[in-house]
Parts: C-alpha cells; sequence; structure tokens
C-alpha cells in the first residue's frame, strides 16, 4: 500500500485504519502495543478518539480530499460551522485582512483556537470600535498541520475562558522522516486570483534527535468587484431604476426651498471619463436647474471580494529522548502583507455662500459639492496590511516515581500588526477648496462640517475654484497638502507556564480512577492605536480605534476518568468523567475568579455502541478591548427618533417603525469607551449522543446538544441610544410605557447624544459594552462514515456530517423578552449546514467529491421577512496520481458546477448578493506537485 492508498485510509476514520492494521497483522502476527493518545477536551489519554465529548478530526490528507485550499476554508466548511464572520470578503469593515470561524453563530471570539493544545495571541486590532479580538487563521501555515480537532460545546473545566461554543486545536507535524517540495498552482475561471504557492518539508532523526521543519510561501492575488460578470456592473442588479451609473460628482442647492434640489453638470462629466446620468426620481421640485444631470461612473473595479496576499512561514519542531521523557520545541513564524481594495473615495462640503463670512444677513445661497476619486487622481482605494507571527513553544515530559507522567510547557508569543490607506485631512482639504480658514471660510458651528465660504472664493455658479477645480481635472499633485495615511498598529502578546501531571490516583472495581491535574500562569496583553488624527475625527470619512491593556491569569483544574463498570460486567463498560477548573484574573475589571465544572458518562453495552452524555459549565471573560478601548471612533447612519416622534406629533404608544423612512440621522460620529466593570459572561452546554459502529465498515453518531450563555456582551448601539434619548425626552415609549427622564438611565442616555450645528441634528452619539446579553440554542449534529474494500478493485468510502438548529434565543437588551430568533430575517445563521465525501481510491490513484451545503437562509431585504433563500451547495472534485514513488500531482477544482451566490430582487446594491453569506469566487482549480527526495 502506498502513500496515497494510507493517507486516505486514515482520512477516513478510524475503522478503515483499522482494517489496514488487520490486513498487516494478518501476515506477520507481533504482539501490539495499544497507542494511548490524548484528545481534545480531555488532559487523560485514552485508547479510542471516541469519548464523552464529541470531536471531530481534519486530517492533512482530510483538507486535500475536500479540495480545501488552507486551514480556513476546511474549518469554514464545518457542518457546526452556521455562524458567519465578516472578513476579507467585504474589505469595509474593521477586521478586512481576517480569517475566522464562528461555531453555532454565538460569534469568532467564543470558540477557543489551540496550536498543540495551547492558546496563541489574538489579532490585535479590535474587530470595531467596541468589539472583540480573534484569532486569525491566515496566519496559521497549511503545510504544518497533522490535524485539526474540532469539540464543539463548553470546554471551559478543561481550558478556561472562551470555550464557550467549542474548541478548534490544531495539531502541527512532528513525525516527518523525508524530504519533499511542493508547488501548487491556482487559478479562477472567471479570472483574478491566481495564487502560487511553494513548499519545502524535510525531518528525520539524528541520534536521539528528531526534527520536522517545514517553509511555506503563499502567494495570491486580489478578485476585483470588475472581475465578475454578474457583478460588474449596475446593470447586473435587479432594481431597474438603479441601473444607471452610480453618482461620482454632483453639485446640490440646499434648502432652497427644499433640502436637496439638483444643479446641473452636463456637458462637463464626459471630458473626465464619466457619463451625463439623469436620476429617475429626479422631479420637478428636485430639481434647481431645469433637466439637471450629476456626473456617473462604474465604480465597482477598486473593491476586493477577495484580497492579494502574500505570506511566508518557518515552523520547526524538535524533539529529545531522554531516558524517561523527552524535551521538546515547536517554533512557527508567519510574515504577511495583503493589499485590500475598497470603495472610491470621496469628499463633499455643505456651505453657505456670504459675501462676508462673518454677516449672516449677506447670504447668498447654500450649496453641497460632492466628488469620488479615482485612484490616478488620488490614491486612495488600496488599504495595506502588513502582519507577523511569532510562536514557541518548550517543554518537558517525563515520568515521577515511574507511574506519574508530567509536562511543564513555556508558550511565548507575540503578534505585530500594521495597516495603512491615504485619505484627506478635512481641514486641510477645505482650505484647498476654499481658501484660508478665518478669512475665506469658516465654521461656526462647533462640531459641524457646514461652513461658511466667501462668493470671491468661488465662481459664478457658487462653484469651488480657489487653489484647484473641485469638478475639474485632477491629479495627485493637487492634493499633496492635503493628503494624510491613516495608519492603525498594534501588537498583541501571550506568555503561559503549564504544569500537567497525570496518572492513576488508584485501582477500583472496574479499573484505574486516572487524572490529569494541570496548573497555568498566563501573561497577555495587547495594545492598538490609530493616529491622533484620525482619532480626533480630523480625516474625512475615516475612523480609528485605541486600546490598551493586559492582565494575568492563574487557574488550576482537575479532571478524573472513573470508571464505574468494566467491560465484562452485565452492563457493559460505564466511566465517569468529572472535571473542575478554577480561573483567577488579576486585571482591572470585576471579573475576579470563575469556576466551571463538568460532569459526563459514557456507556459502552457492546463494543459496537457508545452512549455518552455530559453537562459543562463555562464562562467568557471579557475580551481586552471592550475593557480597555480607548478613545475610538467610527460613522454609522441611525434615526432620529427624537425630531420624528416631535415634528409628526406621536403620542404615547404609537409605533415609531416608520421613523426609519423619513428621519435618517445621515453618517455620524459614532465614540465609543471601554467598561472596566464589565463581569465574565457565564453558561453551560449539554450534549447527549451515542457512537454506533453499524458494521465493521460504517458507523454512525449522533448527539444533541444545548448551549446557553448568560451576561453577554454586547454594545449599546447608535439606534439604541437614539431610542433612549427620545423616550427619555418625551417621558413615554413607542409601546405606551412611561419614561421616568430623571432616573439614572435617563440621564446617561441623554448625555450620550450632542446635538446642534447649522440644521439642529445629530452630530454624534456615545457606545459602551454591556453585560445583558442573551442566546441559547438548541440542535443535533449528524454523521457516518462508510468504508469498503474490493478486492481488486481498490475501495471506496464516504462520509456525511449535518447540523441542524431547532432553535436559537436571544436577548440583547434588559427591556427585551427572550425569543427565538432562528428564522428571523436578520439572523444570518444558516439553520442547516451538511457536508458529505465520496471518494475511490486504490494503490495508484484518488478520486473524491466533497459537497458543502448550506441551508435555506432568510433574504434580508425582502418586504417578506418569512422569504428564504433555497439551499445553495457547492462541490469540490479533487484528484490524486501517484506517478512514482517520489513524484506525485494532485488536480482540485473548486466549485465545480460554478455556483453563485442566490440574487434577489431586494438586493439592489452591489454586490447585489450576501457574499459574506456565499463564496462569490465561483469555480476555482489548483495543480500541485509534489517531489520526495528520500
Amino acid at each position: 500500500m502506498n502513500l496515497i492508498s494510507l493517507g486516505i485510509a486514515i482520512a477516513v476514520g478510524g475503522t478503515s485504519f483499522t482494517l489496514v492494521a488487520q490486513e498487516d497483522n494478518s501476515i506477520d502476527v507481533v504482539e501490539e502495543e495499544i497507542e494511548v493518545i490524548q484528545v481534545t477536551g480531555s488532559r487523560i489519554g485514552r485508547t479510542d478518539m471516541e469519548g464523552v465529548d464529541p470531536v471531530v478530526v481534519l486530517s492533512a490528507d482530510d483538507i486535500v480530499t475536500q479540495g480545501h485550499a488552507n486551514v480556513f476554508d476546511a474549518l469554514n466548511s464545518l457542518a457546526q460551522n452556521t455562524g458567519q464572520f465578516i472578513g476579507e470578503e467585504n474589505s469595509n469593515n474593521f477586521n478586512a485582512n481576517a480569517q475566522a470561524i464562528n461555531l453555532r453563530g454565538f460569534g469568532a471570539g467564543y470558540t477557543l483556537t489551540l496550536i498543540n493544545g495551547r492558546r496563541i495571541p489574538v489579532l490585535p486590532k479590535p474587530s470595531g470600535g467596541l468589539g472583540g479580538n480573534v484569532v486569525n487563521l491566515a496566519m496559521i501555515p497549511t503545510e504544518a498541520v497533522k490535524r485539526v480537532e474540532i469539540l464543539s460545546g463548553g470546554a471551559s473545566a478543561i481550558y478556561g475562558s472562551d470555550a464557550v461554543a467549542g474548541v478548534v486545536n490544531v495539531i502541527l507535524k512532528d513525525d516527518i522522516d523525508y524530504t519533499q517540495a511542493t508547488v501548487r498552482f491556482g487559478d479562477t475561471k472567471d479570472g483574478g486570483g491566481q495564487s502560487k504557492k511553494f513548499t519545502f518539508s524535510t525531518g528525520g532523526q539524528l541520534d536521539k534527535l528528531s526534527y520536522t521543519a517545514i517553509i511555506e510561501v503563499d502567494q495570491r492575488d486580489p478578485i476585483y468587484g470588475d472581475d465578475r460578470d454578474w457583478f460588474d456592473e449596475p446593470t447586473d442588479g435587479p432594481d431597474a431604476s438603479r441601473h444607471g451609473l452610480p453618482q461620482v460628482m454632483s453639485y446640490w442647492t440646499r434648502y432652497q426651498p427644499k433640502s436637496w434640489m439638483l444643479n446641473d453638470l452636463s456637458g462637463r462629466c464626459e471630458n473626465l471619463g464619466y457619463q451625463d446620468v439623469q436620476p429617475g426620481w429626479i422631479g420637478e421640485d428636485d430639481a434647481f436647474d431645469p433637466d439637471p444631470y450629476y456626473c456617473g461612473d462604474n465604480v465597482y473595479d477598486t473593491y476586493t471580494i477577495r484580497n492579494a496576499r502574500d505570506n511566508v512561514s518557518a515552523f520547526v519542531n524538535l524533539d529529545y529522548e531522554l531516558d524517561d521523557g523527552r524535551l521538546f520545541a515547536t517554533l512557527i513564524g508567519t510574515q504577511s502583507s495583503a493589499d485590500a481594495g475598497i470603495y472610491r473615495y470621496s469628499f463633499d462640503a455643505n456651505y453657505d455662500v456670504r459675501t462676508d463670512i462673518n454677516d449672516s444677513s449677506t447670504w447668498q445661497g447654500s450649496r453641497h459639492v460632492y466628488r469620488q476619486f479615482r485612484n490616478f487622481e488620488v490614491p486612495t482605494s488600496n488599504q495595506e496590511f502588513d502582519e507577523s507571527v511569532l510562536i514557541g513553544i518548550v517543554g518537558i515530559e517525563g515520568v515521577i516515581a515511574d507511574e506519574f507522567d508530567y509536562s511543564v510547557t513555556f508558550t511565548g508569543s507575540q503578534y505585530d500588526y500594521k495597516d495603512s490607506v491615504v485619505r484627506l485631512d478635512d481641514q486641510k482639504m477645505l482650505s484647498l477648496m476654499f481658501g484660508e480658514k478665518g478669512v475665506d471660510w469658516d465654521q461656526p458651528w462647533d462640531g459641524d462640517r457646514w461652513v461658511v465660504v466667501n462668493a470671491s472664493q468661488l465662481n459664478d455658479n457658487f462653484e469651488p475654484n480657489s487653489n484647484i477645480d473641485f469638478f475639474g481635472q485632477l491629479t495627485p499633485d493637487m492634493f499633496e497638502d492635503a493628503l494624510h495615511t491613516s495608519v492603525g498598529e498594534g501588537d498583541s502578546y501571550l506568555y503561559s507556564l503549564a504544569f500537567d501531571l497525570v496518572g492513576t490516583m488508584f485501582e477500583l472495581p472496574a479499573g484505574d480512577l486516572q487524572f490529569a491535574f494541570v496548573g497555568e500562569y498566563t501573561k497577555e496583553g495587547y495594545k492598538f492605536d490609530t493616529d491622533e488624527k484620525t482619532v480626533q475625527g480630523e480625516i474625512f470619512g475615516w475612523s480609528g480605534i485605541t486600546g490598551e491593556g493586559d492582565r494575568d491569569r492563574y487557574a488550576v483544574g482537575l479532571e478524573l476518568a472513573v470508571p464505574l463498570a468494566d467491560s465484562d460486567s452485565s452492563i457493559g463498560y460505564l466511566e465517569a468523567k468529572l472535571a473542575g477548573r478554577y480561573d483567577y484574573y488579576d486585571d482591572e475589571s470585576d471579573v475576579g475568579g470563575a469556576f466551571t465544572y463538568q460532569t459526563g458518562l459514557s456507556w459502552r453495552p457492546i463494543d459496537e455502541l457508545l452512549v455518552r452524555g455530559s453537562y459543562a459549565t463555562s464562562f467568557r471573560a471579557p475580551d481586552m478591548h471592550y475593557m480597555y478601548a480607548g478613545e475610538s471612533s467610527s460613522f454609522v447612519s441611525s434615526t432620529d427618533y427624537l425630531t420624528c416622534v416631535q415634528d409628526e406629533g406621536l403620542t404615547s404608544g404609537q409605533g415609531w417603525g416608520d421613523c426609519s423612512d423619513d428621519y435618517g440621522t445621515g453618517s455620524i460620529r459614532q465614540n465609543s469607551q471601554g467598561d472596566l466593570s464589565l463581569e465574565e459572561e457565564t453558561g453551560d452546554s449539554l450534549n447527549i449522543g451515542i457512537v454506533a459502529d453499524i458494521t465493521d465498515d460504517w458507523s454512525v453518531t449522533a448527539d444533541y446538544y444545548e448551549i446557553s450563555l448568560e451576561k453577554k456582551v454586547g454594545t449599546i448601539g447608535a439606534s439604541t441610544v437614539l431610542r433612549y434619548e427620545a423616550e427619555c425626552t418625551v417621558g413615554f415609549d413607542q409601546y405606551g410605557n412611561s419614561i421616568d427622564p430623571n432616573s439614572a438611565k435617563c440621564q446617561e442616555m441623554l448625555s450620550r447624544v450632542s446635538r446642534g450645528g447649522a440644521r439642529g441634528g445629530v452630530k454624534s452619539i456615545v457606545t459602551s459594552p454591556f453585560n445583558t446579553g442573551v442566546r441559547e440554542q438548541k440542535g443535533m449534529d449528524l454523521s457516518s462514515s462508510y468504508t469498503y474494500e474490493f478486492d481488486r478493485f481498490g475501495s471506496i468510502f464516504f462520509n456525511l456530517n449535518y447540523t441542524h438548529i431547532f432553535e436559537t434565543n436571544e436577548k440583547y437588551l434588559p427591556e427585551d423578552e427572550l425569543e427565538d430568533i432562528r428564522d428571523a430575517q436578520w439572523n444570518t445563521e444558516f439553520r442547516t449546514h451538511t457536508t458529505g465525501t465520496l471518494g475511490w481510491y486504490n494503490d495508484d490513484l484518488a478520486i473524491s467529491l466533497f459537497a458543502n451545503r448550506l441551508g435555506s437562509s432568510p433574504v434580508r431585504w425582502s418586504e417578506d421577512e418569512n422569504e428564504r433563500y433555497d439551499a445553495w451547495t457547492r462541490v469540490n472534485l479533487n484528484t490524486s496520481y501517484q506517478i512514482m514513488d517520489e513524484l506525485s500531482i494532485t488536480a482540485s477544482v473548486v466549485n465545480l458546477f460554478d455556483e453563485k451566490p442566490p440574487q434577489h430582487e431586494s438586493e439592489k446594491w452591489w454586490p447585489f448578493a450576501d457574499i459574506s453569506k456565499y463564496n462569490a469566487v465561483g469555480m476555482e482549480y489548483f495543480v500541485t506537485m509534489s517531489y520526495k527526495f528520500y
């Protein structure tokens, strides 16, 4: 049996590996030593992958067989990964270069990610002004991965904080005994996204020292919005009224008498490479000039739906054999640079025209100018990322008193991050347009960008032409004095020292009572700074995050495996698992200490059947940025409920649902701050399941689960703050309840809203985190694995994994009722997720199909809140051929049938589909060649 057939036999499960072993032993019978393995979810070794906790295993061969390009693609395809993480497919977000998974939809931060059972540093940049930190899977080199073990459920009693929805444990290679060079080329059917990867792997034994070393270089080109013909033009959208080119340059008259009246730019667009566009909604009352036009252009070419990325990774694992143990060291480092194409940057201004800026009686009119910039005019549509991660794990394992296994492990890790983008200094740009501040123009309303301008700085049509012709030809040199590079820079670190002791406590009638003790000390911290000008709001249309903090954690834990009946008893083998852990956080928060525990039973009435059940408590310490967020800001659009209620004369009990139609705030600044008084989130999980070996070739598992979390940290967002402001001002809410304006809550909420400016609208709001959310989920995981070996024609295998969510209950604010949101229109989680692999292999050839089916999903903008997209399935094809012992070739086609994201008539805005939920890359193919130097 060669490497292909052996690899696939291992990949399809323990059953097929047993068959191979039996086949070999039938020829050469030897005394077999039973291998004891440690599986994620327990520190006590066992002889079987299946136990109290349901664990899914993805081997390196599985990743290849299923046609995945990297670790993230493989984990993202897990059936248990029902939630979404908005990353690089939506480049206009805080984590535009990150890859993370979201088990059970609880959020990416509620899945604990480990490497070789040890914690690693989080991405220093949070997922928002007030957002959590995640582990970035893009920084893990795929070639270094031996397997990934996924426990989907609470495991805080073993691992501490964050193990709420599950644990992902990436096990790295440690047993390579060859030297191999691998080259992979990839491309997409529709263009863009070409990739090249080179890997060099070597390993072997030098006396008592074994070593594994890998270098991986992975380069990938971007995929832009105009690389896909189904969203590269406005006419691809479902709404015919929006098929005109998007507005890129326009001129408006304000409040004469209507708030927005379009001025004519026709005849000036074509010279700039634009087109004259007259919007379909224009009416006589909307036009200041007769028959007005704005300038339009196709702007979709700047967006990327997948970033350009260059990764260089190195990995070394060393093991030195001692008389009664070993010394071990693992070092992994990744350097990454990436580019994300973002929207065309724009600049706009509202201004009053006066003959004397200090005399309001000289007012001549009010105007608004708007223009988007192309990269050859101002290079502002590309965000750059530079990241590096270094992780070191060193330790010693041995035996104490000839019966207790011990290990002492030190982990040190560092993550450095930087992003940058070119933007415009707001004040300098206004001076570039209008002249000297205080002389030619000014801002008389504190905190409002509405300015007053001397008519002498404008042309006869009141257009700015002081230093630049805003509606004319532009070149980068014109903007030199106004350009600003906005830089976000940070780092995170984690240092940990752990002592583990495992052994037999004493013998019971049914067997040995085994224990595992762990003591840990961890110090972790982060710092993230955005340049001061960006944080202070001096940069137009861009916001910044700051935060810095650290904490120490001490933990002790004990796990017991208690045999209650042996396999020869009348009831079969019965074992109990008991685990408890206490974590103490030495920081400035109100977390203090947290105790978690787990109880579980595993019962084998017969060798072919395992019945299991467990109950565990869990907790999660608040993300450090929730506590330590400094002066941070972002831009949001919300609803001005107070103005709506007052202008519409709404009374107590009248609904406010229609306020969003006519009382939008426009883009306002949302300032945020951390809260050191946050408490830990607490939860529990229940699992009941069976594992059945129907035949020697066919096994089935079924697990029912419940996961709940209380005191979930959330953010009081702009809409909530503005709703509270309205309630506290008028003294009632939309449901008819009386509100006390003098309450502490009202005083706090009223202080969070800043109003004023030329028109008395909302200028900014303040948000903060809070501890009141609740989330519960109930569901079931099913899996089946089948292998059949033909006498002469190779072997076939089939794997199926299915997750079904029965209900997801959630509440966000203290006054909310707990509600089943599984089918809610705004819920992005898939209620079912199915994966399946079908394959055949012999000694030289392997062929497999992998299907990834996402269940039905709500149509997010549909007028019918119950309307859903049909299930969506992508299929990967993978073929491997062993040309000779040293040389193999693999060809993979991802998304074999070129499935595109589902579209709906309500998806009126680019990219006319929800590409955060549905992959928009289309068909992609890879060819890999490997050569071994024995």
